[in-house]
């Protein structure tokens, strides 16, 4: 995915709101956690430094409904362009702008905002100019950055679980077979 100093880094985290970076607001949990009960919880992020990156989902899944869950965290990821509004955005905005504003109050939060300054070469006014980019943003940018970094058909899926039970399913996901990493003699 992208390093934290590429310019679509940020805005790329703005858009993973919706999609699993805020919790009970993300259509991951909604879906996954409240609408089918698969999980406990459930996560997406953008997570890079200076020379790398990447884009992670990661959830504990229960073992019965392994290859329904991935199936459904295909589906989102793929209509996730398609079927963000307006709504979708005013959310973003509203969670992202207030908790920007208590974001660097305590000492800490200070240490690591000189640290990214200093990490990633970041202005020393980067909140303020995130600020912005966030009340800047629409609807199109994000279905843009979702066109541009989610590609769910290009993701490395690894998927721990039951395999006597699972394995056979996960061929229906549409990736070809599925490579298996342990057999049960080499954990034996």
């Amino acid at each position: 995915a992208l390093k934290a100093t590429h310019k679509d880094y940020y805005p790329a985290t703005v858009m993973n709101y919706r999609l699993g970076g805020g919790s009970f607001a993300s259509q991951l949990t909604q879906q996954l956690r409240e609408g089918k009960g698969y999980t406990y919880g459930i996560r997406s992020q953008f997570n890079g430094t200076a020379y790398e990156g990447y884009f992670k989902i990661g959830s504990g899944i229960r073992t019965n409904v392994t290859y329904e869950a991935t199936s459904l965290i295909k589906q989102i990821l793929e209509d996730y362009g398609k079927n963000y509004n307006q709504e979708d955005l005013d959310v973003t905005k509203g969670f992202t702008i207030k908790s920007t504003a208590r974001a660097f109050e305590t000492l800490g939060a200070k240490l690591n905002m000189l640290s990214n300054i200093s990490n990633y070469g970041l202005a020393d006014d980067y909140a303020k100019q995130r600020q912005a980019i966030v009340n800047e943003m629409t609807v199109e940018d994000i279905k843009a950055l979702v066109e541009d970094y989610i590609k769910p058909n290009q993701m490395i899926y690894l998927i721990v679980g039951d395999a006597e039970t699972q394995l056979s399913k996960l061929e229906n996901l549409g990736f070809g077979k599925p490579v298996l990493l342990n057999t049960k003699e080499a954990i034996e």
